[in-house]
This record gives C-alpha cells, structure tokens and sequence, in this order.
C-alpha cells in the first residue's frame, strides 16, 4: 500500500528532524492530554473522598494536584502551538521541494510531449496533485505514529497501578487504532480515488474554460460549459457523501470500541478495587486516561479514508515523474561546436503520433546571413519546421546540420546560444517588463527603449506605471494581441543570438504597424540568419529567398525575383489571384 508513497516519502529525509520534532510535540501534547485528564479524576475523587471527614480534608494536599493540573494544560496548549508550527512549516518545505521536484521532471519534456497533457492538466498536477499529498505526513503518518506512542502512554499510565488492566486497555486501543482506519481505508478507498480523478478533471477543465472565456461569451456558448462544469461538480460531490457517510460509521464504530474499551477498563478497575484493595480513587484515573489517549486514534479513520486521494494524486505525479525527454542531448565532453550558422535540412520527415505527415521529405539549405521567408496556408507544416530546428520536435527521418554539426551532436547550451526565438504565443513572466525583455542579460535601458521604438511600443510602455520597472498584468492581460506579439519579438531582437526564428511576427498588425516592424526586424538582423514564418504575402522583395510549404512538402523556393517572374510558379499564382482556401488570411504585397 505505501511502496506507491515510498519515492515521497523518502523526499523527506532533508527535514527528517523537523518532522521528528513535530511528531514529538504531538506526542508531548497527547501525553500532556492524558496526564491532564488522568491527573483531574484522580484530583475529582481524591477531593470527594478526603471530603468525608474534617481530618482527611484538613489534611489533603490539594496543591500538589492542582500544580499539576495546571502545568498538563499549559503543556498541551504550548507544544500543540509548537506543533503546528514545526509541522506546517516541515510541510511547506517539503511542498516547495516536491513542486520543484516535479518541475524539475517536466522542464526536460518537448512542448510536444508537454502538450499531451494540456496546460491545464500539468497546473493540476503541479497544485492540486501536490498539495494532496501534504496529507501523507501532516493526516496519515505523524498521526499515525503519534496514536500509536500515545497507547504505549496511556497503557503505562494504567500499568504503573495495575498492569493486567494497562495491559487491556493499551491492546483494546490498539485493535481500535487498527481496525477503524484500515475498514476506513478499504471501504473508502474506491470513492477517495475517484474522487480525486474527478476533482482533478473538474479542476483542468475549468481552467481552460477560463482561458477561453472571451471567447465561449462571444458564441454564447458559456451557460452550455456551466452545465457541464456543475454536472462534473456532482459527480464528483456524490462520491463526497459517499466518504461522509462511510466517516459517519467509522465515527459509529470507533465510539463503540471506546465505549466497550471504557467499559472493560472500568469493570476491571472496580474488580481489583472490590477484590485486590485498589484504592478507589483510581477508577477515574484509569476511564479517563482511556479517554485522552482515544483523543489521537479519533481522526484516524477519516485520514485513511482519504488516503485514495493520496494514491491517486501519487500516481498521477509518478506519471510525470517517469517520463523521459524525447530529445537527448549529448554528455558533457562529447558534443561538437558548429562551424558558423549554415543550416542544411536534408529529407526530413515529421510525423505525430496518430501517424499524419506535419513534414515530408522537406530538404533546404539556409546559407549564414540569409534572410529566408517561409510561407503557406495553416496546416502547410512551417511552424512544425520551426520546431525541429530547435529541437522542439523530433524529426522521425532526415536530419539538420547547423555548421557542418548535426543538431543532436550539440550540447543544450550550444544549441540554444545559436538561436533566438519569438514563437506566435508570448508568454510574460511575473517580472518587470525589464527583466521580460531581457530574460537575464545585461542590456542598457536606451537600447531596449530603442527597440521598443522601432516596434511602435515606446508610446505604451511610457503610459505604463514604472515603465520599464512595472509589472505586466498576468498572462499580459494589459497588452492587446499584437502589443503582446511584437513584445516577443523585441524580447527575440534584444537576445544576440545569429539566428532569428519569428513565428507569424506581423499576425493582427494592421498594415502601418505591419510595415514598421518588418523594417525593424529586417534593421536588427542585418549580419544575421532571419527565418520568418507566416502565412502572409507582405514584403516579399525584403527577403532574400522565398519556400512555400504545402501539406507538409516543400512546394517551391527560390528568390523573389525567381518566383515572381516564373508564371506557373505557386507564389505568382497566389499574388494574381487569391486562393479560395486563402481568402483573408493572404493578400498580394
């Protein structure tokens, strides 16, 4: 049952002894419990009895007692205020190394591979699914181990006086400590899990609502989600009233174990007082230590119940967790520098995973400096190209050679130092608009408003709070959609890298703005090899070469001029008469 725990449970060795120091104040607290309770029915019925006469009431030392009373419940209050503190912050600890941990997994992952899961997925995974399993120590195990100390407590406390009846009690506790939490767990097990299955899905799905909500408004499509979302609430909350009636008779059965422990306890306390002259001033004493140690085994049913959810959320880390990055990269000592930037793609192929052809055959040769266009309709494969020449995707044939250099003989470091990318979604960190555009280089504030100028960005950014200090919205919410475009590429512009990857750059500019920044790009890549992707007909004279892409294939490349002047050519074709399927998204130049 926990081999499934055990890679978790081994993550908390680093705070092995704060998590000891927890548990021992948890314990100090029970035991406090148990002596505060034990100590006030002996105190109640050593008071009563002394009572009965003057001599024995004159003569009864109470303040011992009460000194003790008082110090059991400054103790109690003390450590569990101790407690909660070392535990929670053992917690969190351990929770920010998990996180990481997890990150640390995902991060080697291709978007391809990544993208299987969904965005909202992996956020699921990364909170929900870790923040489940803060319950392994903080509900399950330090509970656990404490309960079970606190019955060797208890027993000893009764020993000390009558060792058959500690003995009792401490065996009758732990069959109670046993046996409720593991019906608990078996009973509960099945609706815990998919419970947590169903939290998880309800939980993803939402937040991809969410992300498209302008979107499901504009449509009026928005009260159909709702009904689904509620619809997958209670399916989910079913399986909630499920496990709280499953509690409900744990709670039953728990009490009745208390009650008949109670019972025997008391009946055998009353026996050795009757029979073997105990005194009886520790009948009390004895019920209601029982009492107090029962305080730790009370809400272990309910925190096995939900140990399915534990599992589950375990599982669905140890997913992610095993998974091997798709695209390896060479030991340390071993990789190869590329002899400048020519790039030579030779009969590449693409295929995903239901096996449709995104590239087929495609072979190009991009010469150092090189300004190179890439054009075709949606579909047509350019962006799958752009992510094989960073090694986003894996190509199932053909190969890349960067300087002479096949791409996966390149260390990660090398690979990435030679590109710099502005891909078609921007995303902005919860950072300074500076330190997003410079992504920790050092880069005076005059070049970057430079860059900022050249893109029609500066006016923005001067009405914005701090300018280059301020915090962007999240998700860059303050930005419009080409704001945010063209901030990726003056973050891609701002990287010195000598190649320049730009993904649909000009995709929702109007033509102005449009014209602005191919002008800039084409200023800040002089010396450098450009590769602009779009679907776009738009200043095809600035390139030096044009290739179309189609279907996957290679359809034609050649200069502008070339293309132009060739009247069967796919390019001359589109720039006379807009293509059917093309209509808005091409126009000529």
């Amino acid at each position: 049952m926990f081999r499934q725990l055990l890679p978790y449970l081994r993550l908390m060795k680093p705070w092995a002894w704060l998590l000891g120091i927890g548990i021992a104040l948890q314990l100090i607290a029970l035991a406090s419990s148990i002596g505060l309770m034990a100590l006030s029915g002996w105190f109640l019925s050593a008071s009563a009895l002394a009572g009965l006469s003057v001599v024995t009431a004159q003569t009864f030392n109470y303040l011992l007692p009460s000194a003790g009373v008082r110090f059991f419940a400054l103790a109690r209050t003390g450590t569990r205020y101790g407690e909660r503190l070392v535990t929670h912050d053992a917690t969190f600890r351990l929770l920010s190394r998990l996180r990481r941990h997890v990150y640390e997994r995902l991060e080697p992952l291709s978007p391809a591979q990544l993208q299987r899961h969904g965005e909202s997925e992996l956020m699921t995974r990364l909170t929900a699914d870790v923040d489940a399993l803060d319950g392994l120590y903080l509900r399950v195990l330090a509970p656990s181990i404490v309960a079970l100390l606190g019955i060797v407590v208890c027993g000893v406390v009764i020993g000390v006086f009558a060792p058959a009846i500690g003995m009792f009690a401490a065996l009758a506790l732990l069959i109670s400590g046993l046996l409720g939490p593991w019906l608990a767990w078996r009973a509960g097990r099945a609706h815990s899990d998919a419970w947590q299955q169903d939290n998880t899905r309800l939980r993803a799905r939402l937040l991809e609502r969410l992300n498209g909500l302008s979107e499901l408004m504009i449509y009026n499509r928005w009260h159909g989600e709702v009904d689904s979302l509620i619809k997958g609430e209670h399916a989910r909350d079913a399986h909630e009233y499920q496990l709280a009636r499953q509690w409900g008779n744990s709670q039953l059965l728990s009490h009745t174990l208390l009650g008949l422990t109670l019972t025997g306890v008391l009946g055998m306390a009353g026996w050795a007082v009757t029979h073997y002259g105990m005194s009886p001033v520790l009948v009390a004493l004895m019920g209601l230590a029982v009492m107090g140690a029962f305080e730790a085994i009370a809400l272990l049913p309910q925190a096995w119940q939900h140990l399915g959810r534990i599992q589950r959320a375990a599982a669905r880390l140890d997913d992610i967790r095993e998974r091997v990055s798709e695209t390896s990269f060479p030991a340390a000592g071993e990789h190869q520098m590329p002899e400048g930037t020519r790039l030579s793609i030779d009969d590449l192929s693409v295929r995903f995973d239901a096996g449709t052809a995104a590239l087929s055959a495609v072979s190009l040769t991009i010469e150092e400096g090189e300004h190179l266009l890439i054009i075709g309709p949606s579909g047509g494969g350019k962006t799958t190209l752009f992510n094989s020449l960073i090694r986003f995707v894996t190509p199932n044939d053909g190969a890349i050679t960067l300087g002479g250099v096949p791409l996966h003989q390149l260390s990660e470091a090398t690979l990435r130092a030679q590109f710099t990318v502005a891909q078609q979604e921007t995303h902005l960190f919860t950072a300074s608009y500076r330190d997003n555009l410079t992504m920790g280089q050092t880069i005076a504030d005059e070049s970057i408003m430079a860059v900022l100028d050249a893109l029609a960005l500066r006016d923005w950014l001067e009405h914005q709070p701090d300018g280059l200090s301020g915090f962007p919205d999240e998700r860059g919410s303050s930005l419009s959609g080409g704001q945010l475009r063209r901030f990726g590429i003056a973050r891609a512009l701002l990287r010195q890298a000598p190649i320049v990857l730009l993904d649909e750059p000009t995709e929702g500019l109007d033509e102005a703005t449009e014209q602005q920044v191919l002008n800039a790009i084409r200023d800040y890549c002089r010396g450098r090899t450009l590769i602009v992707i779009t679907h776009r007909l738009t200043q095809l004279e600035c390139f030096d070469r044009i290739a179309m892409l189609d279907e996957g294939r290679l359809v034609e490349h050649d200069t502008p001029d070339q293309l132009m002047t060739n009247a069967n050519s796919r390019l001359a074709t589109l720039c006379r008469r807009i293509d059917p399927e093309l209509a808005g998204l091409m126009r000529p130049a």
